[in-house]
């Protein structure tokens, strides 16, 4: 999602990677938006329109970091070494992850806030300080919206692969991805399953399933694209889907989890599978128009949930009628990306959306 190389030094843009990072932005905003959603079938309780997009957009995340891990992997060979590119990464991570958690100590619900009465939104900011003080580890790993938990994860990614790295352990990087990620599962994904491991706090923040993705997409930077990634990619993505429908139906049926899961193995594939094709280069993806916002998504990612909270008292009245479903989650896309077009406009707010 971030890209900090220097303007002096930076290749073109990858078109067909820049189309694909719009249409997972799409997916985290549906994520947060839940379209079709219906007060008496929440997604995750059965197998319905609601649940199965719910899943379809969960190669969004890991697509990202597995580019992230490609990029970063490839501005390390460049370099020659792997101090620069990583300091570069975390630090401008970190600057957009602290910055937006100001941000969101504000009341993003505004209008419901301000409905309770005109000292609320005051209360609303005293109580989120508050939390962060009585949760410090789960501000750390979250900041003040759950969302911004990518840019922390981001950055422990690229800080351990760094050093794995640097001590020429490249070995110790996939056994420790893999085994972070079985962790993971066993812990969220599987955790009322007899095999399972059910440890607070959620297991999705932090690097235990975000390192297993930077790792694949360092691990594919160094083979290096090619005009075959696009259908390998293909075909993995859609065994990835496939599997990772099946194992929550599974497990729902076996063991009576929730349809609605972040991540399964057959994330993984699905996941891999949308960034090779991505990362092919292939024409067929290089949609321009699509393309040309690819470098707005970091400032959509950072900025869509407060227009998420915004349009939440409409939702509530509009809700169930099928043109709202798809409205809601195109409105929060335009208004963030507006939003992110006019913070670029100034020298002094552009890091923070691009």
């Amino acid at each position: 999602m971030t890209d900090s190389t220097p303007a002096s030094t930076a290749r073109p843009r990858l078109s067909s990677v820049d189309a694909v990072r719009v249409l997972a932005i799409l997916g985290v905003i549906a994520i947060h938006t839940t379209p079709f959603e219906s007060a008496s079938a929440p997604i995750g309780t059965r197998l319905d329109v609601a649940t199965v997009l719910n899943q379809a957009t969960r190669f969004a995340v890991p697509f990202f970091l597995v580019v992230s891990g490609f990029f970063w992997s490839r501005k390390v060979a460049e370099a020659g070494q792997v101090r620069g590119p990583t300091v570069a990464l975390v630090r401008r991570a970190l600057l957009v992850w602290l910055a937006w958690s100001l941000v969101y100590l504000l009341p993003v619900n505004l209008f419901d806030a301000l409905a309770q009465g005109p000292l609320v939104p005051l209360k609303v900011i005293w109580w989120n300080v508050a939390l962060v003080f009585r949760r410090p580890a789960i501000a750390l790993l979250e900041g003040t919206s759950p969302h911004l938990w990518f840019l922390v994860a981001l950055s422990i990614c690229a800080a351990t692969s760094a050093v794995l790295m640097h001590l020429g352990a490249r070995w110790a990087l996939a056994m420790l991805a893999v085994a972070l990620y079985a962790l993971g599962l066993a812990g969220q994904s599987y955790a009322s399953a007899p095999f399972g491991l059910p440890i607070d706090p959620s297991f999705r923040n932090g690097h235990l399933f975000a390192l297993a993705f930077f790792a694949t997409g360092v691990w594919l930077q160094r083979r290096g694209p090619t005009a075959a990634w696009l259908p390998t990619g293909l075909v993995l993505a859609l065994a990835g889907f496939v599997l990772h429908l099946l194992e929550v139906e599974t497990s729902h049926r076996l063991w009576g989890m929730r349809l609605e899961r972040d991540y399964v193995a057959g994330t993984y594939l699905f996941g891999l599978g949308v960034a090779m094709a991505a990362l092919s280069g292939a024409r067929v993806l290089q949609w321009r128009l699509v393309a040309a916002l690819g470098p707005r998504v970091l400032g959509i990612y950072a900025s869509h949930m407060v227009f998420v909270g915004l349009l939440r008292p409409l939702d509530r009245r509009l809700t169930g009628a099928p043109w709202w479903e798809v409205a809601y989650l195109v409105l929060v896309f335009a208004l963030a990306l507006g939003f992110t077009r006019l913070l670029e406009a100034s020298r002094r707010t552009r890091p923070l959306v691009r």
